[in-house]
């Protein structure tokens, strides 16, 4: 029986740090969506919302749309959505301006701390039946 993929979507405008994510993601078992502003990020979670299972975003994307409106939009698709936040400098806003049940990982971090946030978010969202 074939394994069902985890599609995770990945915001981030530095090309290196989408690589490595990409990389270390694909050798976790999940797929992702790459993109690398806001607004691309934003139609992503438009054109494949049912299927993505986990949205990770910088913060600081680059152009009018946020990491902060990515994870809003990606929440009012699907509540439960979880969301990992990647920062170099916009941390101190995550408690006024970010999703409730979310992770924030400051920069520069490991590509497995990442991984494992989502996991952990992944895991806390699966009730096991009983």
């Amino acid at each position: 029986m074939e394994k069902t993929s985890i599609l995770v979507l990945i915001a981030e405008d530095e090309a290196e740090i989408r690589s490595i994510l990409e990389i270390a993601f694909e050798d976790g078992g999940f797929d992702v969506v790459l993109v690398a502003t806001g607004e691309e990020a934003l139609e992503a979670l438009d054109a494949q919302g049912e299927a993505l299972r986990a949205v990770v975003t910088d913060i600081n994307l680059g152009g009018d749309a946020s990491g902060w409106d990515v994870a809003r939009h990606a929440r009012e698709l699907k509540a439960d959505m979880p969301v990992v936040y990647m920062t170099g400098s916009e941390g101190k806003d995550w408690a006024s301006l970010g999703v409730p049940n979310s992770i924030l990982i400051s920069k520069p971090f490991a590509p497995s701390q990442v991984l494992t946030a989502v996991s952990q978010l992944l895991n806390a969202g699966s009730t096991p039946a009983g």
